[in-house]
């Protein structure tokens, strides 16, 4: 009977271990998935200043676009007139 109660304290020893490795486990993904959700929300920040970066520069190289044309129409009008 002592060796039965022996196994069975062995087995509950073990289910015990079994069951703290578990919550150490779980307690780990949740921190991965906290530290994922953070990752995330730093990646769509960061992309929304790219777009807006994107943004001027587009803006910035039609104004210089359009600065360049006017320069070259005032020398060929000045070229024009005063040649």
């Amino acid at each position: 009977m002592e060796d039965r109660l022996t196994r069975v304290e062995s087995k509950i020893d073990t289910l015990q271990e079994a069951v703290v490795s578990l919550a150490r486990v779980e307690e780990r993904i949740v921190t991965v998935f906290n530290r994922q959700t953070s990752i995330e929300s730093k990646v769509i920040s960061l992309a929304d200043k790219v777009d807006t970066l994107s943004e001027g520069v587009i803006r910035t190289r039609s104004t210089e676009r359009v600065m360049w044309l006017i320069t070259a129409a005032v020398i060929g009008a000045a070229f024009r007139y005063l040649g």
